[in-house]
Formats: structure tokens, C-alpha cells, sequence
């Protein structure tokens, strides 16, 4: 640090900790704060504030003594940074000015079995959709710090680049897309394609995406010329926000405009017992011209709302949700009516598709109504339900029984919370295993069949 910038530090510094005493004398109290006195200002000294003992107090004091909270927030958080630390563990302070979401730097390494794992999952969420006659494509978005690694804090030791690695290179079915490369190419462009201080990427990166699904669906059926700029917009970085200071950085919307005409609407989303569902509404896209015909259902993650104006105007018809759950009750009207479906996730969600409840047996629970019951060893102990091993492709499907409320179903350490609103889960038979139920429920296994024969 040279000494202006130091004289800034200071000359802020005394600031920060002279507003509540400013404000005091003003007649201004802040309110009582979790029924305690406010903390008073603590003795200062620069040893103290090197040996950072005295800086829990000053954080302390200026939460309790400034008027405005998000002043108080803010303050304290800036603080934190000026002196190096940090005031949010969410959040890796990289350089340059780049922030980094810290849950995708933490996930574990993928080992072999894992990638085989995912694969398995892949494979069998895609007979599961294609046996009731639609079209499954599972996408990954590469995460920011696999694509722009540089400004990392030095000697940070993470998985994301093997893992990406695994990923971009795993034997997966046709339907598997990935733009690990394509990104990469985009970024040796010098195109935005993340955002500094946020976790997503751009409609630029989001765009290297949307051609990969288009070209897969119609091959040729991307149209670069297609891509147009919208607006300049200051752009608020959530990770700043999580840092408690909110900045916004510069960018660029974009969005394709096609030869026909594309209109939007947003609907209500209805649970199983047609209640309506208040976290998240469909946007509905119709498009003449489409190169893509047919209902498509695109499923996404946050990742998702980049992707959306770069993607929904290569459909016929077409409904966006920000929802990767097809068994959630609110997505049955939608899982039944698509043509085709388009799952949309992040990279650093992969180990929550290999170890949570999988996304073949996720499938099945929507669509267990298109498939046959079939007979399986099946052993009922109380609340316990024992499977013996079976064919891969069948599943054990779990429904809340008619006028009950509530249940529970776990199975190989994955828990459902069954409801009126959410009433079927679904599990990969697979090697067999214990089940363990609280609640009344009722259950049939089927078999996942192209031609529906048990």
C-alpha cells in the first residue's frame, strides 16, 4: 500500500467510526438491537488493528451504532476487504477485481465410479423419456472458474478443472451436450462471456449454449446473424450483494431475433392438487418460423435465465421454468405436455445428480402413469420395504395414499417428503435395497419399456 492510499484508508477509517457519533449529537438513537445496550466504540490502536483484535468490536459497534442497517452492512463489509479480510466465506475474493462463488470452488473431485455414475444416470433418464415417445437433451454449463481460472487467489486448491475435464470428455450419450471447448474458444475471443462480479455468465456465454442445443435439435438451424444487441445495462453482481457491497458492472443484453414473430407470456404454474405454485411461473413462447417444431419444455437452473432470450425463439412452441425437479407436482402439466425436453444445469450440480434423488428416477415419478406395473420381490416389514435386486430400468414408485397428509420416504440415504401438492417419488430398483416409510403410502414397481410390456 503507498501512502496515499493508506491516508485514503485512514481518512475513511475515521469516517466510518465518527457517523454514529456524528448522528449521536444529532439527536439520532439506533434502535435496540437484540434486546442488549449497543456496543460501545472500542480503545483503537494499530497494533490492535494489525493483530486484528480489535476489528470483531468495530464491526460490532458499527452494526449496533449506525442508523441505516444496510449503511451499517456496508461499512462493515468494507472494512473487512480494506484490511484483507473477508466479509462473507460465500464468497473467494479473487484479483483483478473478480469474485468467485465459493460452492463451486469446494465440490469434491469425481472419481471414475462417479463419472460412471452420472453416465448411468444420463443413459437411463434418457430410455426413461424416450420410452414415453419424447426427446431428452441434458445440458451442462461450465462453471466461471473452470473458463477464467486466472484471477483464483493464488495456491487455491480446487477440483473444478479435473472435474470439467471428466466431463467434457466422458463417453455420454448423444444427448448429452457440453461447451467446455466452444467457451474456451469464445474466451481466447475476447468475448464477456462471465460476468466479474457475479456467478453466471452472459447472454454472450449463454449464446456458445444455446447454438449447441439448436444444432443438435436442427442441425444448421443456428443463425449467428441472428444475435443482436438490446441494451447497455449496469449489471448488479450477486456476489457482491452476498458480500453486503452491492456493485454493478457494465454490460451488454443481448437476444436473438429471428424472421417470424415471437411472443411471450407468463403462467402460473398448478401443483398436483391444483393448488397454485407461488415460487416460479412458466415464461410461454410461441414463434412462427421456428426451425424447432413441436411443445418444448426447457428446465433450468439459474444458468437458465441468460440462456433464455438466446434460446426461445428456435421454438415452435415453447415453455421456460426455472425448476430441475420433473417429479415436483408443479411440473406434471408440463412434463406431460412437452415433445421435447431440454435439462439445463450448472457443473458444480453434477454430484448432487449422482448422490441425490437421479434424474431417470425423477422422470419416472412424472411419468409413472405411462407405465405398467410389474411383478417384483417385494418384502413388507412394518415401515420397511425391502427390494431385491432387478433390472435397471425399474423403479419403485412411491405415492401418498388418498386423504393423508404428509409422509416420508427414505431410500439408500435419499429422503422424500411426500404431500398433496408433491405425492409421488420415484427410486431406481438397481441392486435392491431397504426402504423406510412414515406416513401411509402406496407403491408399484414398473419397468421403463419402449413398448410399455411388463
Amino acid at each position: 500500500m503507498n501512502r496515499l492510499e493508506a491516508r485514503l484508508l485512514t481518512s475513511v477509517f475515521i469516517l466510518l467510526i465518527s457517523v454514529p457519533v456524528i448522528a449521536f449529537a444529532l439527536g439520532l438513537r439506533p434502535e435496540p438491537n437484540q434486546n442488549r445496550p449497543p456496543t460501545p466504540l472500542p480503545e483503537i490502536t494499530m497494533r490492535g488493528i494489525l493483530a486484528r483484535e480489535v476489528t470483531p468490536r468495530i464491526d460490532q459497534y458499527l452494526e449496533d451504532a449506525l442508523i441505516i442497517t444496510p449503511t451499517a452492512v456496508a461499512a462493515e463489509a468494507w472494512t473487512d476487504v480494506a484490511i484483507g479480510d473477508n466479509p462473507n466465506d460465500e464468497v473467494t475474493i479473487g484479483t483483478n477485481g473478480w469474485l468467485y462463488y465459493t460452492y463451486s470452488l469446494t465440490r469434491p473431485c469425481l472419481t471414475p465410479d462417479d463419472v460412471d455414475a452420472f453416465v448411468d444416470t444420463l443413459e437411463r433418464a434418457t430410455r426413461v423419456v424416450e420410452a414415453t415417445g419424447r426427446e431428452l437433451i441434458v445440458a451442462i454449463a461450465p462453471d466461471k472458474a473452470t473458463i477464467i481460472p486466472e484471477f483464483l487467489p493464488e495456491g487455491l486448491d480446487t477440483c473444478v478443472d479435473e472435474n470439467a475435464a471428466a466431463l467434457n470428455t466422458l463417453d455420454g450419450p448423444d444427448n448429452f451436450v457440453t461447451v467446455w471447448d466452444e467457451i474456451e474458444t469464445a474466451r481466447a475471443n475476447e468475448l464477456p462471456i462471465y460476468f466479474r462480479i457475479d456467478t453466471h455468465w452472459t447472454n454472450e456465454g449463454a449464446a456458445v449454449m444455446a447454438e449447441a442445443i439448436v444444432d443438435r435439435l436442427a442441425p444448421g438451424g443456428w443463425d449467428p446473424e441472428a444475435v443482436q444487441e438490446v441494451a447497455t445495462v449496469d449489471y448488479e453482481g450477486d456476489l457482491t450483494v452476498l458480500l453486503g457491497l452491492p456493485t454493478s458492472e457494465e454490460t451488454v443484453e443481448q437476444r436473438v431475433v429471428l424472421t417470424g414473430d415471437t411472443t411471450r407470456n407468463e403462467r402460473r404454474l398448478l401443483t398436483a392438487a391444483g393448488n397454485e405454485y407461488e415460487e416460479a411461473v412458466s415464461v410461454d413462447f410461441t414463434s412462427t418460423d421456428a426451425p424447432i417444431s413441436g411443445h418444448t419444455l426447457v428446465m433450468h437452473d439459474s444458468y437458465g435465465w441468460a440462456l433464455t432470450p438466446m434460446l426461445a425463439p428456435y421454438f415452435e412452441d415453447a415453455a421456460v421454468i426455472h425448476e430441475t425437479d420433473p417429479a415436483a407436482g408443479h411440473m406434471w402439466d408440463d412434463v406431460g405436455a412437452a415433445d421435447t425436453i431440454i435439462h439445463v444445469s450448472v457443473q458444480r450440480s453434477i454430484q448432487d445428480i449422482i448422490t441425490g434423488p437421479d434424474l431417470a428416477a425423477e422422470f419416472v415419478a412424472a411419468y409413472a402413469d405411462e407405465f405398467v406395473a410389474i411383478e417384483q420381490g417385494v418384502k413388507v416389514t412394518g415401515e420397511r420395504l425391502e427390494l431385491t435386486p432387478g433390472d435397471e430400468d425399474a423403479y419403485v414408485v412411491v405415492e401418498l395414499a388418498p386423504g393423508t397428509d404428509s409422509a416420508e420416504v427414505a431410500y439408500n440415504d435419499v429422503t422424500a417428503r411426500l404431500s398433496p401438492d408433491s405425492p409421488r417419488a420415484a427410486y431406481s430398483v438397481g441392486a435392491g435395497g431397504t426402504m423406510f416409510f412414515a406416513g401411509e403410502v402406496d407403491y408399484r414397481v414398473v419397468r421403463v419399456s419402449s413398448d410399455l410390456d411388463p
